[in-house]
């Protein structure tokens, strides 16, 4: 571990610190601005005698009180006056989130600096999870950072991340409940757990209102004019000793498309088009070669006079694609054409998937609150949230089997009739078979066709607690509350029966016979042995129509198979060509679906009784608080796919379900060491049941201390250990199954290299079309451990100006992921191969695996000869894998985040202030496992911003609030490709008060219209969806109204 400059830094700040002490400057006695998490209570002295004299009286009149009442505040249980203490916290108000421009809580926890990882986000629908949206801190995992609803654990959300991992859904509380969001850049598992390894997380809604209050917002894209909208209600009141809240919030969003922005509505915009080769997207392409060669033909549809046009095939969305045509820069050997499947240009039409999903919200939210006379209090709470979303994914695509469709006769009988010149005039007397095919099903072709997913979400959270106090003073408080997430992603996938039709299993020919494949009747000259046999009446017995394969047989010579059947090894389809050419009505689509719907749910219930006060140790008071904690965790995915008469040919199937129980209890305590110095130690147990994992007992401590030398300077520095115990979906997932496609085999590449001339594994371009995954939850998994470091100051410097400056360590070890499928590969070339692979494939690695096991890991198909050459290859075709979950990674950050803010008022042009937020990577180190090289992550992973930023500059006046908000994106490295330009989104917003009542604000989202930068190393959208957003620019505009 590196930690010499972390190190260094943190000696450096911290008698930096100490200097700025010794010399502090001229006291000046100001009043603390107000702060959202603080709440100020005012008394007025009252004299004690009647008689006192008019000046005195008139003293203490003037001379005000002000009490502040302790508070909770996220990172700690003890109640403290000071917001500002040991960890570093940020306080994002209601007021904040409207003056800054954001659309939703999610973009509010992404602008955050320090949540500087990309994400899987609504924008990626091509993944499992993409109607939810998490929030990474530090880029060290979404399940890594503790989130938190009113100070309380919620349900996870019930689909695992890539169908590994949880995390929590940050998307289900709207704006308009929302008091305020603590967020906590520290870990802080001797508090909380498991899952507070790099933050916490504390979303608080609104209570205590005595009012009415309607907030109503509404927002029309720059492009299509696409809308959102939402309507929030809120009341309030009180009643002898009770106080109620209740609160409605209702959304709407029209569903956007890729096609709508600029640049991303065709594959000419891609960074590209006039530089090299652009490949398109095909809607449909068919190739044609030899078992063993390559590519021969290249085709379409519209060059064949028999089968319907490109247009026709794709419903209107399809159009011709020219390789020869020179405007695509095409120098390859194969020429001929295709159907292009453009995103929704003038030029060729088309379509494009979702970048926002359709949706209706709905959420309610209420509160109750009852003081008994005996001074116990009772706190009640129900929150619910319902979603309907759909989302436009991965088109549905016909494809043929991993085999070539071995038909030749069939095959040139149509590439024969092509009109495009460079077809014609191609080999064709080595078109034994199609090498690959592809056909898109595009929405304009029916609904069975559009690859629609809907989504319904439903969480519904309750909590009841009583709080109050013991005679010695102490203060105690006892809590549950239960959350239920139910999830439903309704769609359909494509089975079998789509293949069977492609490949006509069962077609027969005008006689009733089977069709059969046309290679045996290629090689042998079936047709003209049976011309000659039926010449001279040879079947005349027969008593039915003769067949090529008759004749095969009367000449002792092998036959070809029915379609469908299989021959060498191998699954044969045969090419019918109004079958992969022809036009595929809406019914008949529907007639290869069946349904594929995913239903999930988790739930999780948390009870806690809390005792928190101060002591008397010596001549101090020292603040402690004592947790016992319960929780009851359980989740359900599917299963689906449970009939095994159903075969799917797209999407995976999903199934796992457990519960698992802990039961907790820590202490935490505040020392006031000196006038100047406290100190907070902490420590927590969280016993895991037995049953789930091997968690059992896990003990996490932490120690802090605040130093404040004046009354203008703290210094403040924590260390703590971290945990997380296993995801319920590592420990209970049941048989997952899906593909990595166009796999290169190292261990394959290495058995062939004397025969291909391949020196090492860079010469080799065999790939595997397709490698099958499997996998399975894991019980025997250990809890993740760390380490957090933190050292910084808070400095008011003078009346206008404070700065905050924290530097950050993570060291994260055990930590849990999939076994990679090359790491696999290689260990098996490495057992088998030993010394000789390890040169091939150019590396230093040796072999500390367990060769048996490994090696049971790896699949193969049993050597087939080819029908060809005959010659049997000396391994089997890779077709799959099974890796398992397993402790194994290492991680750790060094880090540096900072603030900057600034205020001034004046008599007649306003107040203004001023205020930057930052994080900045020093550096990040990763193992994947114990085999593998230590790397440093913002010099090997290319897409590592290495900083990002946000600035607010507002200005008040009177009635008026004007809000310049800018959120900026370090650069990132592209490889050899260069790096990427800084990204800066910037909010501008403006409120007027009308009245004590009634406010507006009119909001300009993205102000220049900022779009991603386009990047030669990503397809279609052409640019890093995990990073950056092309929503664009919006206006939004709204009023809020109070009765």
């Amino acid at each position: 571990m590196k930690l010499k400059n972390l190190f260094l830094i943190l000696n450096v700040t911290f008698l930096a610190g100490f200097l700025l002490a010794d010399n502090p400057g001229d006291e000046v006695v100001e009043t603390a601005e107000a702060v959202e998490a603080v709440e100020e209570t005012v008394q007025e002295e009252v004299a004690s005698d009647e008689s006192t004299d008019s000046s005195s009286g008139s003293e203490s009149a003037d001379d005000e009180v002000v009490a502040l009442e302790k508070v909770v505040v996220t990172g700690s249980r003890i109640k403290k006056t000071q917001v500002e203490g040991p960890l570093p916290l940020l306080v994002i108000t209601k007021e904040d989130i409207d003056n800054k421009g954001f659309r939703n809580l999610t973009e509010v926890l992404q602008s955050v600096p320090s949540a500087n990882a990309g994400t899987q986000n609504e924008s990626k629908n091509i993944n499992f999870t993409p109607n939810a949206n998490e929030l990474d801190l530090r880029n060290l995992g979404p399940g890594r950072v503790l989130y938190l609803i009113n100070g309380r654990r919620t349900a996870d959300y019930p689909v695992p991340l890539n169908n590994r991992s949880s995390f929590v859904n940050v998307g289900t509380i709207p704006n308009g409940l929302i008091d305020r969001v603590e967020i906590l850049s520290q870990g802080a598992s001797a508090i909380y757990g498991s899952d507070a390894v790099t933050g916490v997380v504390n979303v608080i809604t609104m209570k205590g209102k005595d009012f009415q209050e309607f907030d109503v917002d509404f927002i029309e894209t720059e492009y299509e004019g696409k809308n959102q909208y939402s309507i929030a209600y809120t009341a309030g009141g009180f009643t002898g000793n009770s106080s109620w809240t209740v609160g409605v919030d209702i959304s709407h969003v029209d569903p956007m498309t890729y096609a709508d922005r600029p640049n991303l509505s065709s594959f000419t915009e891609s960074p590209r088009a006039g530089v090299s080769y652009n490949y398109p997207r095909y809607g449909m392409y068919w190739s044609t070669g030899i078992f063993t060669g390559d590519f021969q033909g290249w085709y379409g549809n519209s060059e064949f006079p028999s089968t319907p046009t490109c247009e026709e095939t794709g419903a209107g969305e399809f159009a011709v694609f020219d390789k020869q045509d020179p405007e695509w820069l095409y120098t390859g050997s194969f020429p001929g054409q295709g159907c292009l499947w453009d995103y929704g240009s003038e030029r060729f039409g088309g379509s494009s998937q979702t970048i926002v999903n359709e949706r209706d919200d709905i959420a309610v939210m209420a509160t109750f609150t009852h003081n008994f006379d005996n001074g116990i209090e009772l706190n009640a709470r129900l929150t619910t949230y319902y979603d309907e979303a759909f989302s436009r994914s991965i088109p549905r695509v016909a494809r043929d089997p991993d085999e070539i469709v071995l038909d030749p006769l069939r095959i040139m009988g149509l590439t024969a009739t092509s009109t495009d010149p460079a077809n014609v005039t191609g080999p064709l007397d080595t078109q034994l078979g199609l090498r690959s095919y592809a056909r898109y099903m595009t929405p304009a072709m029916g609904d069975n066709a559009d690859a629609r997913r809907d989504y319904t979400e439903e969480v519904t959270d309750v909590f009841i607690g009583l709080n109050g106090f013991f005679k010695n003073g102490f203060e105690w408080e006892f809590g549950v509350n239960t959350t239920t997430y139910d999830f439903e992603n309704e769609q359909k996938q494509l089975t079998t029966r789509m293949q069977d039709y492609l490949n006509c299993v069962g077609c027969t020919d005008a006689n009733g016979n089977l069709l059969t494949g046309t290679y045996r009747n290629y090689q042998y000259d079936g047709d003209g042995r049976l011309a000659f046999l039926n010449s001279i009446d040879f079947f005349s017995d027969l008593g039915r129509v003769a067949t090529v394969n008759d004749a095969l047989t009367a000449y002792g010579l092998p036959t070809d198979p029915v379609c469908g059947e299989l021959q060498f090894g191998r699954y044969q389809p045969c090419f019918v060509p109004e079958r992969y050419l022809g036009l595929w009505s809406n019914e008949l689509i529907g007639s290869w679906l069946e349904d594929d719907t995913l239903t999930a749910s988790s739930e999780q219930t948390h009870a806690d009784f809390v005792v928190n006060g101060e002591f008397e140790l010596g001549d101090r008071f020292v603040g402690f608080a004592a947790t016992l904690e319960h929780q009851q965790q359980e989740y359900k995915v599917g299963p689906t796919r449970t009939d095994p008469s159903i075969e799917f040919v797209q999407g995976v199937g999903y199934s796992g379900g457990g519960d698992r129980s802990r039961t907790s209890i820590g202490v935490e305590l505040l020392f006031p060491v000196t006038d100047k110095l406290e100190m907070t130690l902490a420590t927590r147990n969280d016993k895991y049941d037995d049953d789930s994992s091997n968690v059992g007992s896990r003990q996490s401590s932490m120690i802090n201390f605040a130093y404040r030398p004046n009354d203008k300077l703290l210094i403040r520095g924590s260390a703590s250990e971290t945990f997380r115990a296993p995801d319920m979906n590592y420990l209970f997932a049941g048989i997952s199954q899906g593909y990595y496609n166009g796999v290169l085999d190292w261990v394959g590449c290495y058995v062939n290299a004397a025969a291909e001339g391949y020196l090492s594994i860079l010469d080799c371009e065999d790939a595997a079309v397709s490698v099958k995954t499997t996998s399975v939850g894991n019980t025997e998994l250990e809890e993740e451990e760390g380490k957090n470091y933190q050292l910084g100051l808070v400095w008011d410097i003078n009346q206008n100006w404070d700065m905050t400056i924290d530097l950050y360590q993570v060291v994260l070890e055990n930590l849990i992921g999939t076994e990679s499928f090359r790491t696999l590969n290689i260990t098996e070339g490495l057992c088998l191969y030993g010394d000789d692979f390890k040169a091939f494939i150019l590396s230093e690695r040796d072999n500390n695996r367990d060769c048996a096991e490994t090696i049971g890991k790896i699949g193969r198909a049993t050597p087939t000869p080819n029908p060809i050459t005959g010659v049997t290859p000396a391994l089997g075709e890779w077709t799959d894998v099974f890796p398992e979950f397993v402790n194994t990674a290492f991680r750790e950050y060094q880090g540096a985040d900072w603030q900057l803010n600034y205020r001034v008022e004046t008599e007649n042009a306003g107040d203004f202030s001023f205020s930057v937020l930052s994080s900045h990577i020093i550096a990040y180190y990763s193992k994947f496992d114990e085999n593998s090289d230590e790397i440093n992550w913002i010099n090997y992973y290319t897409y590592e911003p290495r900083s990002q930023q946000n600035a607010s500059i507002n200005w008040r006046y009177q009635d008026w609030s004007t809000t310049l908000f800018m959120d900026r994106t370090g650069h990132m490295e592209l490889g050899s490709t260069g790096k990427t330009d800084p990204h800066i989104i910037t909010n501008l917003s403006t409120y007027y008060n009308y009245s004590a009542n009634l406010s507006m604000y009119l909001s300009i989202r993205n102000l220049d219209d900022k779009m991603p930068q386009r990047d030669v190393n990503y397809g279609y959208p052409y640019y890093n969806q995990n990073y950056f957003s092309a929503f664009g620019r919006y206006v939004s505009a709204g009023f809020n109204y109070r009765f």
